[in-house]
């Protein structure tokens, strides 16, 4: 099996926690709602709302899952992307975030998602990605709009 080389799964194939880098984000991606570490922010809430626990976020360029949460033992990966700075460039964005998620699938019960800002050309990205390519990897999407509302999208 390919293994990413910051592999985080213990002997029982669950996965063991990273510590949380704990710095706030950057005062310069409070300007835009969308930027990757305010996707985080929302995310994080959400989780939380929703009985989410031990949330730990990766905030800025920081390696790793970008998002790990546990509830009972139940374990929920994310990796996020923001709006980005050059519209052209969100095609790339999709595909870089599939591959980031589908490098971190080692737990086999574990849930795994991306999470990208709600816009037109995410969500027609996502509807193009086949439905046996999601049913297969049983990837979801997270859409986070500019409130910090956060929607799942299976399909």
């Amino acid at each position: 099996a390919i293994r990413p080389p910051d592999s985080h799964t213990n002997g029982a194939g669950e996965y063991d926690f990273p510590a949380e880098n704990t710095n706030p984000p950057e005062a310069s991606s409070q300007d835009d709602p969308l930027s990757e570490d305010n996707v985080k922010c929302a995310l994080k809430s959400h989780l939380r709302l929703n009985g989410w626990e031990d949330i730990r976020v990766a905030w800025g360029g920081n390696r790793g899952v970008d998002i790990v949460a546990k509830r009972d033992r139940e374990r929920w990966l994310i990796e996020a992307k923001g709006r980005g700075a050059h519209p052209q460039a969100r095609k790339n964005y999709f595909l870089a975030i599939l591959g980031q998620i589908l490098c971190t699938m080692e737990a086999p019960k574990a849930k795994y998602s991306i999470a990208l800002p709600d816009l037109p050309q995410f969500r027609k990205l996502w509807t193009k990605l086949p439905n046996e390519a999601k049913a297969r990897t049983r990837i979801t999407a997270l859409f986070v709009d500019e409130t910090g509302e956060v929607t799942e999208d299976s399909n």
